[in-house]
């Protein structure tokens, strides 16, 4: 680049000469007036018409009239620009110079100096604002005047907003461009294969936006063979997902040095080229891609010529290739992110002696730490500045090195299992910024005179590990430390005093430090701190006045003992946590943090109302103010207001002393995902408007244990992600309905809440270290209360215990087959329990308890193979229990209450195959029936048989009645002696 910009300085410097010259030869022949010019003008006319023939490509010539006065731009051009500027809404007046004839002197245009023709537009926006959609930026679309400038050899269009609007298909007739920049443009749909047209193309950028998706997309590749000359290819963030052969018709560019391919869904790759035509790339970026295949063999470990390699995360497993200690050129490589399979870089990195930057980070990269640094570079002229080995499973001590890496700048080795005491060479590594040893199993005592050698230190994390720091109380360090990570360390009962000098910190984490006061000193030295973490200590006291002057924006000072009010927060926090303190009073009418996106609250002593102000923040995503004793009504807008849509995503009120019917405020808040209004005092019935409408993306609803009444809105049954619905302990009345199977989250049959998993990875937002927004969620389930966190986004949970419900239990629940946890315990519930039942195969907890059921149990409940608590008692169930798989694993006291049941584990025997129809009183069983059956038949027969022979045999018939006459006389007698015997006893007792 330097060189052509010489060369180009020369040429136009020997081109001014020439005209020059000329000229004056001239006017100083012009008086002899000779037949023929002298030799000396002929030689210099030939070098003049030898430049303008062969001017270099990048050279603008001047022309022998720019010498004397200035050229302005050609009309048809001019027009064209000024068709461009009509275009463009321009709301920073970047084009108001865009005015007057000579176009070349407008801001962002060159013309050639030779020809007049523009040859150059630099009009990208304000590179801060590249992202933005708004800001310091020209917005429109791109207009087809821009055919007209043919000459056109530069277009910067980049960082501007072209409204989602495609890529023009007439760029393509701009055949003389070299440089096409329409990065972060705001750009939609297909890149026009036209682009291949533009065949002197050497440096093209096409980056899009990875939010909320790729917004730009290409087929396959296949234009890009025709640009023979390109040599700068970035498309970022260019959805390629369809581009099979990628590999292939990048091969097809040889005079390619840089290729950028961050995250553009690539999936397959190829393990050789036949014929590798990419002999002078330099730089390949394919970062973010999901290729999950082997990361060798791969076509990247034979290019020799790379000095950059970025391959993090790709979704690569295996070790990494000895090819690459082929690869002597190579200064930057970045793996994080991948998975080594617990294996260790190969020997063979010894041999790459201009290695300068080595990423490793979170590779699943196994071994002895002083194995692998002796595996490291091993040159006399050792380049490497970078070193980062943090999140693998790297163990041993860390070597007693005689020749340490002394250009190292920064050494991470964060979160592994690293042992023993810190090597004295780490503390002559003077040019070190960057040293992280956090989260491992290091030990000893670090002192000041070590530390005091790295003078040039930015980022020390030595938190999470079992070292000391002992330092005098009035040692000041060297460096002006901008990020501290001291978490876990015995720093207390009071904060470091050598801390105060460090005034420059931008991150502070001291959290469970034992720090039990914070001195007035603190709020002030770290005023400037864009983080500040001081959680999980015993400080007791008020929070300052003063804190809403500070430019924090994530600030953690939960689970301390923090009392007094809430006061003012700083004007830029944006992340903001108290919770577990002992705050108190009401909560202040004005914040004053526009910008608050996070705001945790819970467990404290909180009383009065919510505040309007606090929903009126444009930016609040997450509220938490759980755990209070806040009562009142939730604010609504005023009638005379226009509603806002706002941005919250998850609310939790849950255990405070709250009234009033649904908030209607939350028909606002289209993004809500997590609404927790459990253990308050709401009443009413739920308001029609619960449903797809107003609440799509709900996921998880609690309405536990509070006043609500009526039915369920058949609305609430159509939220597609609603996978967590708790309506215990109200009111509720009427039947289940029947929409409830259509809950599709509750039937998906693979997968998990997305939506959930992001609140809970994304909650707090920490810098350095991810924070898990819900510490605590307590799901009641499997009968007792449980508490979870990041497994939130697969709890699958339907839960309608003790309410007023009545009807039977919806025919189709088997249709939910994603449930974990079912309850309808405590209702009037009627009917049979549904066959389908047995479909719920993730079944894990069953409460049916307390209700009016009837019939059998369905046979298929003995498929719940998952099905870990189970209970039907008291209901009016019948028959035989089934005995399979996990029914047979509960004992009676899931099934007392229920008189008709029979069989194992009870002690009521079923005497043969028992049916519902054998109730008690109306039926007996089948053997019985079959006894008196038996005994009828017999009895019939036997009498039968004695009258035949009585009646067909004279002499049986005659002494069988005289038999008969005999014993009826036996008896006779016997009767009136008794009966004369008894009147004698009574005469004799009344005497």
């Amino acid at each position: 680049m330097i060189r052509s910009v010489i060369h180009e300085q020369i040429y136009t410097f020997a081109y001014y000469i020439c005209i020059h010259s000329f000229t004056q030869k001239k006017k100083k022949n012009r008086m002899a007036e000779p037949r023929f010019p002298p030799p000396e003008t002929l030689k210099i006319a030939l070098l003049c018409l030898l430049l303008s023939l062969f001017p270099p490509a990048t050279a603008s010539i001047p022309s022998a009239a720019s010498t004397s006065s200035d050229r302005s731009c050609i009309a048809d051009e001019r027009a064209a620009l000024l068709a461009m500027k009509a275009t463009f809404f321009d709301p920073n007046s970047r084009l108001a110079s865009w005015q007057g004839e000579d176009c070349c002197s407008w801001w962002g245009v060159r013309c050639s100096n030779r020809t007049g023709h523009v040859i150059k537009l630099r009009l990208r926006g304000n590179t801060d604002d590249c992202l933005s959609f708004y800001g310091d930026k020209l917005r429109g679309e791109m207009s087809y005047s821009l055919v007209s400038l043919q000459k056109l050899r530069y277009l910067d269009l980049s960082c501007n907003n072209f409204n989602w609007s495609q890529i023009p298909v007439f760029l393509g007739s701009l055949p003389s461009l070299r440089y096409l920049n329409l990065s972060h443009g705001f750009f939609y749909g297909s890149i026009p294969p036209q682009l291949g047209n533009i065949s002197k193309l050497s440096y093209l950028d096409l980056t899009s936006y990875n939010y909320p998706y790729n917004q730009l997309y290409s087929v396959d590749l296949s234009w890009l063979s025709h640009l023979s000359s390109l040599k700068y290819l970035v498309m970022n963030y260019v959805n390629l997902t369809t581009a099979m052969d990628w590999v292939d018709e990048i091969n097809m560019l040889p005079a390619l040095k840089v290729l950028y391919l961050q995250q553009c869904g690539l999936r397959k790759t190829v393990p050789f080229l036949r014929r590798s035509n990419l002999t002078v790339l330099e730089v390949l970026d394919i970062s973010w891609n999901n290729f999950r295949t082997t990361i060798a063999p791969n076509w990247f470990w034979n290019i020799t010529s790379l000095t950059f390699l970025n391959i993090r995360p790709c979704g690569f497993y295996g070790s990494i290739p000895d090819e690459i200690g082929r690869m002597a050129s190579l200064e930057e490589v970045y793996f994080q992110g991948n998975n080594l399979m617990s294996t260790m870089i190969p020997s063979s990195f010894r041999n790459l002696c201009n290695l300068k930057v080595l990423g490793l980070q979170g590779t699943n990269t196994s071994g002895d730490i002083r194995e692998l640094i002796e595996r490291l570079p091993n040159c006399p002229w050792n380049k490497l500045q970078q070193l980062g080995l943090s999140h693998n499973n790297i163990g041993g001590t860390l070597p007693n090195w005689s020749e340490p890496l002394a250009n190292l700048t920064v050494l991470l080795l964060s979160n592994n299992n690293i042992t023993g005491a810190i090597p004295s060479w780490i503390w002559t590594l003077t040019k070190l910024n960057f040293l992280d040893l956090s989260s491992n199993k290091l030990n000893g005592i670090v002192k000041e005179d070590q530390l005091g050698n790295l003078t040039d230190l930015l980022f020390l994390g030595l938190g999470n590990t079992h070292l000391q720091i002992k330092v005098s109380s009035n040692w000041i360090p060297p460096f002006k430390l901008q990020a501290v990570l001291l978490q876990s360390l015995q720093l207390g009962p009071e904060v470091p005093p050598w801390l105060r000098s460090q005034t420059s910190i931008q991150h502070l984490q001291i959290a469970n430090t034992s720090i039990t006061t914070i001195p007035d000193w603190f709020w002030i030295v770290f005023s400037r701190a864009e983080f500040l973490d001081v959680a999980y200590n015993q400080i007791m006291g008020k929070l300052p006045a003063t804190l809403e002057f500070m430019a924090a924006k994530t600030m953690d000072l939960s689970n301390n003992r923090f009392t007094g009010m809430v006061p003012k927060f700083p004007i830029n926090v944006t992340y903001m946590y108290l919770q577990r303190n002992s705050l108190s009073g009401p909560l202040p009418s004005d914040f004053g943090a526009p910008l608050l996106q996070s705001l945790t609250l819970y467990d404290n002593l909180i009383s009065g109302t919510i505040p309007s102000s606090l929903f009126s923040l444009e930016h609040l995503e997450i509220l938490d103010l759980s755990g209070n004793i806040l009562g009142g009504e939730i604010p609504i807008y005023q009638e005379d207001s226009n509603p806002r849509t706002g941005q919250l995503i998850v609310v939790n009120l849950n255990s405070n002393n709250l009234s009033g019917e649904f908030p209607l405020i939350f028909r606002s808040y289209p993004r809500l995902v997590f609404l927790d209004l459990s253990y308050n005092q709401f009443s009413g019935n739920l308001p029609l408007w619960m449903g797809k409408k107003f609440l799509p993306i709900l996921s998880l609803l609690r309405l536990r244990s509070n006043m609500f009444s009526g039915h369920i809105p058949t609305e609430l049954t159509k939220i597609d992600q609603l996978q967590f619905l708790d309506l215990a302990e109200n009111y509720f009345s009427g039947s289940i309905p029947d929409s409830l199977v259509n809950l599709s989250a509750m039937a998906r049959t693979s997968g998990y809440s997305v939506l959930l998993d992001e609140i809970v990875l994304t909650g707090q937002g920490a810098m350095y270290d991810i924070i898990f927004f819900y510490e605590l969620v307590s799901v009641q389930t499997k009968g007792q209360q449980l508490e979870f966190s990041r497994g939130i986004s697969r709890v699958v949970n339907l839960d309608l215990s003790k309410n007023n419900f009545t009807g039977a239990i919806p025919q189709d629940i088997g249709a939910l087959v994603a449930l974990k946890s079912l309850n309808f315990s405590w209702n009037l519930i009627n009917g049979e329990i549904p066959e389908t039942i047995g479909q719920l195969k993730q079944l894990e907890s069953l409460d049916l308890s307390h209700n009016e059921l009837s019939g059998e149990i369905p046979s298929s409940m003995q498929d719940l193979n998952a099905l870990g608590t189970m209970n039907l008692t008291y209901n009016n169930l019948s028959g035989r229990i089934p005995r399979g798989n996990t029914m047979g694993s509960y004992d009676a006291s899931s099934y007392i209450g229920n008189i008709g049941l029979c069989g194992p584990p009870l002690t009521r025997n079923c005497s043969g195959n028992a049916t519902s129809k054998d109730l008690p009183g109306n039926h007996v069983d089948l053997e019985h029936i079959s006894l008196y059956l038996g005994m009828a038949i017999g009895f019939v027969l036997s009498l039968w048989v004695v009258l035949c022979l009585l009646l067909f045999k004279t002499s049986w018939r005659k002494s069988y009645f005289m038999f008969v006459d005999r014993q009826q006389k036996k008896i006779s007698v016997s009767v009136k002696i008794r009966c004369a015997v008894l009147k004698r006893k009574l005469g004799a007792n009344n005497r």
